[in-house]
């Protein structure tokens, strides 16, 4: 289904009944990266999942004119507004899906019941984020067929498994080959920050909160997070080992433990 907004198209998935949790993905990826994921979480809890595709990604196109952060959170807001109207709901964001999750939680805290970030961006600006040093902690041998894929896999993996590579091929490469890269440069370049960065963390967020990061997170890492760990009210923080951004891939069934035992 989609949720329009003027010049914007929103692609969303609801599944199941429930207590409404809005899934976001990461940037220039599609919900796919997640889906696998949460879906193994959920088991026979009560939710209703409902995944979106960003704008200019997966199967949401991209705006006839651009857009910034603060706009696509207003076309988040509305689209809440939409299809979940004013009943709580939980929120599960990765990595820019987990920026925007807490643009969301900043304007309706109320309304949040729930909150799960996974390796999420605190900092826009790449260029000032707090980055381990990347490391490959381990690595299966296995035979692959293409080797240009393979790569890119390792590029971003710190546990190197087959099954790791196998759910890469079906959650995270097809998201990156769908959408519109043209939009998404340029977004990156003039609207990837919030206008209110500086003022996210203003106020402490109170809802229950599990904040799980990758110890081997080259691309957002893990101190900015914790660094805004007194924040959380009741936040759960949990520092996943042998992981790196992509930390469904590595360490998937310690992922799944966490939300399934939180999301009660």
């Amino acid at each position: 289904m989609y949720y329009f907004d003027n010049n914007v198209k929103v692609f969303y998935d609801s599944i199941g009944e429930g207590r409404p949790l809005l899934i976001i993905h990461g940037f220039a990826i599609d919900h796919r990266a997640v889906k696998g994921t949460v879906e193994e979480s959920i088991k026979y809890k009560n939710y209703k999942r409902i995944y979106i595709d960003l704008p200019g990604m997966g199967n949401s196109p991209a705006p006839d004119k651009m857009i910034d952060a603060d706009e696509l959170l207003s076309i988040l807001l509305k689209l809440i507004d939409k299809i979940i109207g004013t009943e709580p709901f939980s929120i599960l964001g990765y990595s820019y899906g987990g920026y925007l999750a807490l643009g969301l939680v900043k304007f309706i805290p109320e309304q949040v019941e729930k909150l799960i970030l996974l390796a999420p961006v605190v900092k826009a600006n790449a260029k000032q984020r707090n980055l381990p040093e990347k490391t490959k902690i381990s690595s299966e041998f296995f035979k692959v067929e293409n080797k240009t894929l393979f790569t890119q896999y390792q590029a971003s993996a710190a546990n190197i498994t087959e099954q790791g590579y196998k759910n890469f091929l079906k959650e995270i490469y097809p998201g990156l080959v769908i959408g519109d890269h043209d939009f998404q440069k340029t977004f990156q370049e003039i609207g990837y920050a919030f206008k209110f960065e500086k003022s996210l963390f203003a106020k402490p967020i109170i809802c229950d909160s599990l904040i799980i990061l990758a110890e081997q997170d080259d691309i957002v890492g893990f101190q900015d997070t914790l660094d805004h760990e007194k924040d959380f009210y009741n936040g759960s923080f949990v520092l996943i080992k042998n992981a790196g951004h992509n930390m469904q891939l590595d360490q998937r069934e310690s992922v799944i433990t966490e939300i399934y035992n939180f999301l009660s």
